[in-house]
């Protein structure tokens, strides 16, 4: 009985069950090894949103952007028309209006995108000329938007962005981050 004290009561309930259970002459099955299947990993290499601004219809975000997954490369190819205005970062680090670009490139280093809903925000970090030579902001001419006020220039954002969410309470807000133009198959 001493040695009854000795063994914890966990380990003599295993022993009893041992000694206890039934013996019975059928073999256990073999253990089987676990088959290891490899998959390759199913990935979007980058998501392609080709579209305009505004969009007809209600105070909703634009379904265009419904495609964005957040940390998939986006190459994008945005047209703003009025009356959508877009703002920019101005030298002083301040938004400010879009300058009177006539028709060609733009300077920005960040780009408020109106995304014509209080739903939907969007920033658009435009990266060095240098380093992202495939991002580009530009005033184009388009004869659809000339008007005794406007000489038709519609804006146009293209390039290759790596979009991140935020959420806020009552909206999302879309920041996208400038990637080489490799990572949208751009400069192949």
């Amino acid at each position: 009985m001493h040695i009854v004290k000795l063994i914890p009561a966990s380990l003599a309930a295993a022993l009893g069950a041992c000694v206890i259970a039934p013996f019975s002459p059928e073999r256990a099955p073999p253990v089987m090894a676990a088959q290891v299947t490899v998959v390759e990993e199913a990935r979007i290499s980058f998501i392609g949103i080709t579209g305009e601004l505004p969009e007809a219809g209600n105070d909703l975000p634009p379904a265009l952007f419904d495609p964005l997954i957040d940390l998939v490369p986006v190459r994008l190819d945005l047209t703003l028309r009025p009356p959508l205005e877009l703002s920019l970062i101005g030298e002083d680090g301040l938004y400010g209006p879009l300058p009177d670009c006539g028709f060609g490139p733009v300077d920005a280093r960040e780009v408020a995108v109106p995304t014509g809903s209080n739903h939907m925000l969007m920033s658009v970090r435009m990266g060095s000329p240098v380093d992202h030579p495939a991002n580009l902001l530009s005033c184009d001419y388009d004869p659809a938007e000339l008007t005794d006020e406007s000489p038709g220039v519609v804006v146009r954002l293209r390039g290759c962005f790596l979009p991140q969410s935020v959420s806020i309470p009552t909206a999302v807000q879309w920041v996208l981050n400038p990637l080489p133009a490799s990572a949208c198959g751009l400069g192949d």
